[in-house]
Formats: C-alpha cells, structure tokens, sequence
C-alpha cells in the first residue's frame, strides 16, 4: 500500500538514510538540529532555522506533543504567541531560531496508525513530519535535518542522505517524509542486487527470530529485482511485529523523501509460509515505481497487484495454475459495476484502485505481448520507466508513465487501454480473454492451461518472463 488517501547497521542516523539526488537550493530554507532522547527519556530535542519561511505560522501534526518553544533573538530567549494549534513567529519570514522539544510517548499515545506515530516496545515510529514543526504552508523550501548528541544510534530513518552529512528533501514532500523511529531496535543490513536494505527490528523477536526475517525480506526483494534487473533504491525497512497474528498483515511505503517500508510481521508467523506472502513483495515492488501524486493511486496499487503474484510464480513459489487461478478468480473484481463512475480516478474503493489497476496491467501485458509478436512486455515498460522516470522517491504524471511504455514498446497500446478502460470504462468480456489465453475455469477453486489456444504462447511468455 503506497498511501492511505503504506540495517549492518554503524547504528547512526546516517547509516540508516538513502541517498538520492539532493533539492536545488532556493530563497526557503529550514534547518533542523535534533537530539534523540537517551534510554528512559521520550524528550526529542529540537532547534529549527527557518529562512525566509513562507508563513509566520508555525504548526504541528500533534500540537499536544509539541513543549518548550521559545524564539531565540541572541542571547534572549522569548515564548512565541499561540493562536489555536499554531504558534506566530513574524521574524521567521526573514530569519529565525526556534527551539523545542517533542514529548515522543505523548506523540504515539494520540494515534495507533501508521499515517502518525505509535509506540513499538522500546521505541517510537511514525513519519518524520510528526515531529516537525514547520510553517503553514511550508512553501517550495529546502529541509535539512541534522543529528547531534550522544545517541544517534537511537534513531532510524529512512530520509534522504545528504552529500555533507545530514538528510536533506524538499517541503513539498512532507506528506511522505520517511518513516523514522527513535528508542531501541535491532539494525540489520541486507544486500540485494546492487541495493542495501537497512533493516529496523523494533519490539520483541517474533518466534522465527530475526534471521528467519531477514530471510524473508531478501526474498521478496529478489523476486523484485529479477523484474527490474536490480534492486530499484536503496531502503529503509522497518519490522514491526503484530502480536498473536500468523503472516505479514500490512505493509506501507512513504517514499518522497528517501525510501522507506514499513511492513506488520504477525509475531507466530513461520518462515515456511514465506512464499506464499504477498504483502513484503507488494510493497518492495512499490519502490521500484515513481510516485503518482494527486493522482494514479490506481496505477501504483494495480502494477503492484498484477506483479506480486507474477513475480512469486516466476521465483517458483507458485505453479502457473495458481497464478491463472487467482487471476480468473481475482480480475473480475476490477470490472466497472453499474452505476459506478466510468474513470478508475474518480472511484477510490479496494476492487477498482486494486483490482482495476490489475486488470488494467494484464490487458496491456496482452495487448503489447500479441502486437509486438512477443519482442516487448509490460516489463520492459517498467524497466523503462524505472531508468527514464525514477523509483518511488521521484513524482511523475500518469501521462508520463504512459507516454514512456509506448515510446519504449513502439505501440500505442497503453495509451488505447488507457483512454478506454481506465477513463472510459468500456467494459470487458473476461471470459473471452480468459479463453484467448487458454485459461479454462473449473469452478472457483480450479482451472486448466490449454495450449491450442490463440494467445497460449502469450500465456506462457507473462508466467515465465521470457519472450516468444
């Protein structure tokens, strides 16, 4: 899940951030100095300069959290007026110092989701902006944050790694900024076709313990980058273990700001069910596509949905007849309903962002696969995409997306399915396409892979990978 609207580790801030291309500098700025609280403490320490800020309010995600705020002038010290959950502070239009401290247990006492802080044994996670007060509206700023004191090793994030130290992103990706945890946790790294994973282990080992984990994570990276021919950015992953539950249960990525996964591991799962998980592969794929804001929340969950089962089954970890099976049984979900808005952007439930996407992804594996004589796929769009368009910490339009896989493929294929299912909503006879690929139903529970049909070559081609 990219949204809601989703470690050998030196055990030091840096270590645990990504690198990426660093924001331009412009007239904004804001800087921002913090302290990890020491064992037994939840007190965040904080001292933000804001340069030329585009708003002399001050605000808060949790304004309750926020204590201790004073402007510095000098050597003076002063409170800054409160109005309502803002706090004023006219000089920070020009140039300003404030300092406060962030109380992190009252922090993750006022949510329990993962779009806020919440507290995991010894530690504390939730995205970076949850402990950012920042000015209203943030403006087309460059954000630095600095880690000082004696207990960096007390903090993980997945932030963006500055080339003189530091994390460094732009305002506008707030909204995303990386999850990070401050308190105890285990750091790990894993290395994975041509990509580090740093790898937070908060809480109480879960009862396969933390090797079996890693080992979990790895493979579904892998099944990943087979796709892309590498591992699409390097990541901050972070384990959190849901008590009493038997499988991986959700996962989240915030990515703008540096990549970042969040994934709910059940604390009695067992290592031999790894294979037939869905969610770590789902989310891991999230990275290795750029990000649509404001829109395309269909296009990254429906590319995700299409690819997780497929990757699994090309790794082995499923049969070709699992694969067509959940498809036949899954895809109808994805169908326009009547009554229902013909635009996959203008409906926002499970089975048309999910669904729908997928569907959407199949008929242009399809489409491309039969124009092409089988010399291109979808997956050479997403490599494309990926080299042209960036991973998950780089924004794009849908528009681009399209435009890339046709220029890659020399057809005209996403565009057409484009303008007539996910705008149009013209509908589709499923079980014509199921039988043009030999994919016979026997009920719900079975099917049967015929290869005398039309497009069985291009049945075979998606489940292996390979071209025809």
């Amino acid at each position: 899940m990219r949204r809601l609207a989703a470690v050998s580790w030196a055990l030091c801030a840096a270590a645990c951030a990504r690198d990426a291309t660093a924001p331009s500098a412009g007239s904004h700025a804001y800087t921002y100095s913090i302290t990890p609280p020491p064992a037994g403490s939840w007190v965040l320490r904080v001292e933000a300069r804001f340069h030329h800020a585009a708003s002399s309010r001050l605000v808060a995600p949790s304004a309750e959290a926020v204590r201790e705020i004073e402007l510095l002038e000098g050597d003076r010290r002063r409170a800054l007026d409160r109005e309502g959950d803002a706090w004023i502070a006219p000089a920070c239009s020009a140039d300003c110092t404030v300092r406060y401290t962030v109380d992190l247990d009252v922090l993750a006492s006022t949510c329990h989701r993962f779009d806020c802080s919440r507290r995991v044994g010894g530690a504390v996670i939730g995205p970076a902006s949850t402990w950012m007060l920042v000015p209203e509206p943030s403006g087309d700023a460059v954000v630095r944050v600095n880690v000082n004191g004696p207990d960096v090793a007390r903090m993980a994030t997945g932030l963006r790694r500055a080339a003189d130290g530091g994390f460094v992103f732009d305002a506008r990706e707030l909204s995303e900024a990386s999850y990070t945890a401050f308190g105890e946790f285990r750091g790990r790294r894993i290395d994975v076709a041509g990509a580090r994973l740093d790898v937070a282990l908060l809480g109480a080992p879960l009862a396969m313990g933390d090797d079996a984990v890693l080992d979990w994570v790895h493979g579904g990276a892998s099944c990943v980058a087979s796709l892309f021919g590498r591992f699409p950015v390097d990541a901050t992953i972070f384990v959190v273990p849901m008590q009493g539950a038997d499988e991986v249960v959700f996962g989240r990525v915030l990515s703008l700001a540096g990549a970042s996964v969040a994934l709910l591991f059940g604390s009695e799962a067992r290592p031999e069910t790894a294979h037939g998980d869905w969610v770590v592969v789902h989310e891991l794929f999230h990275l290795g596509c750029p990000s649509f804001v404001g829109e395309g929340h269909w296009l990254e969950e429906g590319l995700a949905t299409y690819y997780e089962p497929l990757l699994r089954e090309r790794a082995g970890w499923m049969t070709q007849a699992d694969l067509w099976r959940h498809f036949t049984r899954e895809m109808r979900r994805g169908v326009r309903r009547r009554g229902e808005p013909p635009s996959l952007e203008e409906r926002d439930d499970i089975n048309s962002t999910y669904w729908g996407g997928a569907l959407f992804a199949l008929m242009v594996d399809v489409r491309i696969r039969e124009a092409t004589g089988g010399r291109r796929a979808l997956d050479d769009v997403m490599r494309s995409v990926l080299g042209r368009l960036g991973d998950a910490t780089h924004v794009a339009r849908v528009a681009d997306f399209i435009r890339a896989g046709d220029e890659e493929t020399g057809t005209n294929v996403l565009a057409d399915e484009y303008a007539r299912f996910a705008l149009a909503g013209e509908a589709v006879d499923l079980g014509s396409l199921w039988a043009s690929l030999g994919v016979q139903t026997q009920g719900d529970d079975a099917v049967s892979l015929r290869d005398d049909a039309p497009l069985a070559a291009v049945r075979r081609s998606i489940a292996s990978g390979d071209r025809h």
